[in-house]
C-alpha cells in the first residue's frame, strides 16, 4: 500500500491495461516551449552581433551624413577663394601709427640743489691788514665782533702784496660763513683757498 492519499487517478481498476497512464511523461509539457524560446533568443543575439560588427565593414547602412576620408581631403581645395581675400589697397592704414600727441612725454626731473651749510658765527674770523693804513685791522675786527662773530687772529699781512680786499675760506663747510662776512664788510671777492685756516679777511688798498 502507498503512504500517499488516493486521488482521482487511483480510481482506475487494478486489472486495467491503463495502469500508470498519469506517469507516462517524465518531462513536463512546457519544457519544449522553453527550449524553443532559448533557441530563438540565441539566434537573435547572433544576428544582432553580425549586424553590428559585419555590416559597417561592408559599408552597408553607413548613410551619407559623414563624407568619406577622400572627400574630406579634397574639401579644402574646393573652398571659395573669397575667404582669403587681402585688404584693399585703398584701406585706411593711418590708425596703425599713433599720433604724436598720444606719445607720452617724459617729465624732466629737476636736479637736486646742493644744500648750503648754515652760518655758524661761533667759528672764528681772522683779520689781516694789507692796506698800509695803521689800525685798520683792529677797526674791522671790532665791526665783525659787533655782528656776533667770534674774532680770531688780528694782525698785519705778511704775504705777497695785495691789490684788493678778499675773504678766503679753507673748506666748503666754511663757504656760508665767508659769504656772510663778505656781505657785511662789502667785499665782493670770496674764494676757497686751502692755505688759510677757517675764514680769513685780507684788507687790501682802498678798503673803507
Amino acid at each position: 500500500m502507498s503512504q500517499y492519499p488516493r486521488d482521482e487517478f487511483d480510481k482506475v481498476p487494478e486489472t486495467s491495461a491503463r495502469q500508470g497512464v498519469h506517469r507516462e511523461r517524465l518531462i513536463p509539457p512546457r519544457s519544449s516551449g522553453l527550449g524553443l524560446l532559448i533557441t530563438v533568443g540565441v539566434l537573435a543575439l547572433l544576428i544582432g552581433l553580425a549586424a553590428y560588427f559585419v555590416l559597417p565593414r561592408l559599408g552597408i547602412g553607413s548613410g551619407s551624413s559623414n563624407p568619406s576620408p577622400a572627400a574630406q581631403a579634397t574639401a579644402p581645395a574646393s573652398a571659395s577663394p573669397t575667404a582669403t581675400q587681402t585688404p584693399s589697397p585703398d584701406a585706411d592704414t593711418r590708425t596703425a601709427s599713433p599720433s604724436p600727441s598720444a606719445a607720452s612725454t617724459p617729465t624732466p626731473t629737476p636736479e637736486p640743489t646742493p644744500s648750503t651749510p648754515p652760518v655758524d658765527r661761533t667759528q672764528p674770523v681772522s683779520v689781516f691788514n694789507a692796506s698800509g693804513v695803521t689800525g685798520l685791522g683792529a677797526g674791522v675786527s671790532g665791526r665783525i665782533s659787533s655782528a656776533g662773530w667770534a674774532v680770531g687772529t688780528v694782525g698785519n699781512w705778511a704775504g705777497a702784496p695785495q691789490q684788493a680786499s678778499g675773504v678766503y675760506y679753507s673748506s666748503p663747510d666754511q663757504a656760508a660763513n665767508a659769504q656772510e662776512v663778505g656781505a657785511q664788510l662789502g667785499i665782493p671777492t670770496v674764494a676757497e683757498v686751502p692755505g688759510f685756516t677757517g675764514v680769513t679777511v685780507v684788507l687790501g688798498p682802498g678798503f673803507r
